[in-house]
């Protein structure tokens, strides 16, 4: 049989026990941790890969029945054993509608704990287990009971099982019932021993029969401090009774008030609310009103500007016409101007290329002539080198002048037909921004309108979730608050129970004594903790009110720089837009410049030509844009016309919802009224709990004081007895030493 290494965990507070356990199943081949309290068990449960969980129902700070609810509420699948001594039927019942897989009783028997954890993490070893050849039977276990399985082969808890558990437990009470009375078998055997043992010596002395007085007076004392513990253990049962009734009628008055309290929220959350949606729509009011009144100098700014501009694009065309024409005629005088001279070189470059022939003609009539003028000869000749190269230097400068002056008439032409194209280009595009800028406009005005439908929608839906949230949080803080209260109870019932038992053991009364200071000042700093706790609450709460109240605010501001941050980003764009189109004129410029050092005179021709028919086209192109914005301007006309009517019949539907909001505002009047009366009900039975408080807590503190009182007197006289049982001891030790040494002499004699 292989088990994988199936991890356990251990819950049980009796170091002992536990480590019985876990060696055991340790022994058996089980991964196991453990947990001495119910706190540590869930968090040991959530964090680890669990496969089966041994759980005790009595535990510190948190009961088994608290920690089985809370694993299997929140979803965990993994399965429980309870091992405990409180197997009565309603405790076995109880355990398994919590969630238990099965029961196991103490006193327990070993082998019943490890074949019932098998059997949950291994059924198919067991089933093989059962149909294999039959063995010695083992010896008979405890009692194990098991929570019901949808499986049709799962057990269940049935009467029979009951009695068993019922027998069981009345087997471990007749066997403490015969443990005590073999101790008082003992205690005869001994009496009866020294009786015999005073009958064999001689007459007991004066210091002997004073012992046995002092014994007897020690019984005595002892069965009164007995008593005294029994008288101490059913008062402070009772005052712990009346201490669960007093805590329950305190649970139930600040249920009370709590509920009270979030009845009073939940009304200034409604008022504040109101208060907030009149704000807003006596903003939303003034904001339309606001809008309305822009919308309409926007309006009149904008007629006026399309007049100017339909002026100022007139006056542009008839200055660029003129402007034109008179470009042409300068052109066209510059070209004849340019023609005269270049006839004018070119008869001089004749003239002087004949010069030449015949300068050459008569420089070598004078070579052949005079021979004996060598030497001036070949100075005249260098003379004429130097002139040649002059006349060619001239001659480049005048070809490159030539050249300057046609590139800067080329360049000229192209500049004044880019000028021209440009004008043109940029009338079209403020033309076309115009029309852009209206549609935009437009358009950002219906966004507007949507988005703040939108807005106001989305913080009423986000209001209303976040009022749900904080709805939901408080009920689950509720829950987790009450479920603590319960944990709390059922903390303090396990703490009576274990004061109880050790009421009855005499040898542990001083850790009795301790163990009830100590639970008593947990307890006492777990109500400051509760008391702290609430009051965090309500401060949260307040602050949660401011937090909204700065939230609304906040987002009043932000939609101020919202809208502050819309226009600095129209303004932006606007200004990156022009600084776009400077850009992009400048680059146009310099491919055009480009252009211009690349053409000649023939494609100046064919440009002046196709401008002078694109020009022309362009007009007929403006008179036909310049009748669709006349159209359009129209259509707009009447929609703005539309779109006031429309603005009109809304505002009287607000001035109806303003009327009817006055009709509401007064019927909240009237119900504030009937909560401030309430509120000083609530207000008087307020302090009427709160005088009761102060009561019940002086008298819890005279009784705690009572209470220390008499814990002290035990403790004295606890020691005293403690003293008087030692100088008892060592008085008897004397005596006998001395009984047995008179012994010893006698037998001699």
């Amino acid at each position: 049989m292989t088990n994988t290494k199936k991890k356990i965990l251990v819950v049980e507070d009796d170091a002992g026990l536990r480590e019985m356990v876990k060696s055991r199943l340790e022994k058996e081949g089980f991964d196991v941790v453990t947990a001495t309290d119910g706190f540590q068990a869930v968090v040991t449960a959530r964090q680890g890969d669990l496969d089966l969980i041994v759980l005790d129902l009595i535990l510190p700070k948190m009961d088994g029945y608290s920690v089985c609810q809370l694993l299997k509420s929140s979803g965990a699948k993994t399965p429980i054993i309870i091992l405990s001594a409180r197997s009565s039927p309603e405790d076995i019942r109880r355990a398994l509608d919590m969630g238990a897989n099965a029961f196991v009783p103490k006193p327990y028997d070993a082998p019943v704990l490890v074949s019932k954890v098998r059997e949950i993490l291994f059924p198919g070893e067991q089933a093989k287990t059962s149909v294999a050849a039959p063995v010695a039977a083992p010896p008979k276990p405890a009692p194990v009971v098991e929570a019901p399985k949808p499986a049709p082969a799962a057990a269940v808890m049935t009467p029979p099982a009951l009695d068993k558990a019922k027998a069981e437990r009345e087997a471990a009470e007749r066997r403490a019932k015969e443990e005590a009375e073999a101790r008082a078998r003992a205690a005869d055997a001994e009496r009866r021993r020294q009786e015999e043992a005073r009958k064999t010596t001689p007459t007991p002395t004066k210091e002997e029969l004073e012992l046995i007085e002092e014994e007897k007076r020690l019984a005595q004392k002892r069965a009164k401090l007995q008593a005294e513990a029994q008288a101490r253990a059913e008062a402070e049962r009772k005052r712990q009774e009346e201490e669960q009734k007093l805590a329950a009628q305190r649970a139930r008055e600040e249920a009370e008030a709590k509920a009270r309290a979030e009845a009073e929220r939940k009304r200034r959350e409604e008022e504040e609310r109101l208060a907030a949606q009149r704000a807003k729509e006596e903003a939303d009011a003034k904001a339309r009103a606001e809008a309305e009144r822009k919308r309409r100098e926007e309006e009149q700014k904008i007629a006026a500007q399309r007049a100017r501009e339909e002026a100022e694009a007139k006056a542009r065309a008839e200055a660029e016409r003129r402007k034109r024409e008179e470009e042409e005629r300068r052109i066209a005088a510059q070209r004849a101007k340019e023609e005269a001279e270049a006839r004018a070189r070119a008869e001089a470059e004749r003239k002087r290329r004949e010069e030449e022939q015949r300068i050459a003609a008569q420089r070598a009539k004078e070579e052949a002539e005079a021979k004996a003028r060598v030497e001036a000869e070949r100075r005249k000749k260098e003379e004429e080198r130097r002139l040649a190269e002059q006349r060619a230097r001239e001659e480049a400068e005048a070809k490159a002048r030539a050249e300057a002056e046609r590139k800067r008439k080329e360049e000229e032409a192209r500049r004044l037909a880019e000028q021209r194209a440009r004008e043109e280009a940029e009338a079209r595009a403020r033309s076309e921004a115009e029309i852009k800028r209206l549609d935009e406009q437009e358009r950002r005005l219906a966004q507007q309108r949507e988005k703040d439908d939108a807005k106001t929608k989305s913080r009423f839906d986000g209001e209303r979730r976040k009022l749900e949230e904080e709805e939901r949080k408080l009920a689950e803080r509720r829950a987790q608050f009450e479920a603590q209260v319960k944990a709390y109870a059922d903390e303090d019932r396990k703490r009576k129970d274990e004061e109880r038992k050790l009421a009855e053991k005499r040898g542990q009364l001083e850790a009795q004594v301790k163990a009830y200071a100590e639970a008593e000042r947990k307890r006492r700093e777990e109500e400051q903790r509760i008391a702290a706790q609430r009051a965090k609450e309500e401060a949260e709460a307040r602050a949660r009110a401011e937090a909204e109240r700065k939230r609304k605010e906040e987002e009043e501001r932000r939609r101020r720089e919202e809208e502050q941050r819309a226009k600095e980003e129209a303004e932006a764009r606007a200004r990156a837009e022009a600084e776009r189109k400077r850009i992009e004129e400048e680059e146009h410029k310099l491919a055009e410049k480009r252009a211009r050092l690349q053409a000649d005179a023939k494609a100046r021709a064919d440009e002046e030509r196709k401008v002078a028919e694109r020009r022309a086209k362009e007009e007929t192109e403006a008179k036909a844009r310049a009748e669709a914005e006349r159209k359009r301007l129209e259509e707009e006309e009447r929609l703005l016309a539309e779109h006031r009517a429309k603005e009109e019949a809304e505002a009287k539907a607000r001035a109806e919802a303003e009327r009817k909001l006055a009709e509401m505002r007064a019927n909240e009047t009237a119900k504030a009224k009937a909560r401030a009366e309430k509120e000083r009900q609530v207000a008087e039975q307020r302090a009427k709990l709160e005088a009761e408080t102060k009561a019940r807590t002086e008298a819890q503190r005279k009784r705690t004081q009572e209470e220390a009182e008499a814990k002290a007197r035990a403790e004295a006289l606890q020691r005293e007895c403690e003293e008087e049982e030692r100088k008892l001891a060592e008085r008897k030790a004397r005596l006998e030493a001395e009984a047995k040494a008179r012994a010893d002499k006698n037998r001699k004699a």
